[in-house]
């Protein structure tokens, strides 16, 4: 026993500048986040909060606490940052067929929040606007590129009413497939979608290869969840 003492005093004198028994011995320590007293002897602690902790640039910080025999020691522990890409799931609507007949009808704009604003207007009635109402989706910065919709023409693939969209870098325009147009050997010539733009209401839009946009211009659309 009295050896065991000894080589805890002799460690306490060479390696540490105070031996303590509880954590309130350590309460003269020059520590920037306090002291605390483990192995015998008082050690600074290392972090009180993550933010205390320095990491390598890429690598989350961690403060860690323990708690080992009546005494706590924070330690600060750094692991690579991992980021989890939530999937994309197919955007499909083709049951809300009624309320977009109904929008045409009506003739009258849809304004949803989550879409962008008008350019020069405090309107929220965007093409972007129709789709996102009618499928009550997450905003266009959540939807990535799908399958083209020309090739889903070519196959037989569609469903009338499935909303779609074009992905581009100056300006986008979301709206429903309606129907696909081919010739008697199965070229798809043409589509017909349900859309509205800024200044125009839902209405029946014809696209084609010289239209603006161009019907290979569309894709399905796919939301993040």
């Amino acid at each position: 026993m009295n050896g065991i003492l000894l080589s805890l005093l002799l460690l306490c004198t060479v390696n540490f500048s105070q031996c303590c028994w509880k954590d309130h011995d350590c309460h003269d320590q020059d520590c920037q986040y306090g002291s605390s007293c483990r192995h015998r002897s008082c050690r600074c602690i290392e972090c009180l909060e993550d933010g205390h902790c320095q990491c390598s640039a890429g690598q989350i910080s961690e403060c860690r606490t323990f708690h080992i025999f009546g005494h706590t020691s924070n330690h600060c522990a750094c692991h690579d940052s991992v980021t989890t890409q939530q999937p994309f799931v197919k955007l499909e609507c083709n049951h809300q067929k009624i309320s977009v007949i109904e929008s045409i009808a009506e003739n009258l704009h849809v304004e949803d929040s989550r879409a962008e604003l008008c350019p020069g207007t405090t309107k929220h009635q965007t093409s972007e606007a129709f789709v996102i109402n009618k499928c009550n989706s997450k905003a266009r910065s959540f939807w990535s590129k799908g399958e083209q919709v020309k090739t889903e023409c070519s196959n037989d693939e569609f469903s009338p009413y499935t909303p779609i969209s074009t992905f581009s870098d100056q300006g986008n325009m979301a709206a429903f497939l309606i129907d696909c147009t081919k010739t008697t050997d199965g070229v798809v010539i043409g589509l017909t979608i349900a859309v509205q733009t800024c200044n125009d209401a839902p209405m029946i839009m014809n696209l084609n290869e010289t239209s603006t946009p161009r019907m290979s211009d569309f894709y399905t659309i796919l939301q993040r969840i």
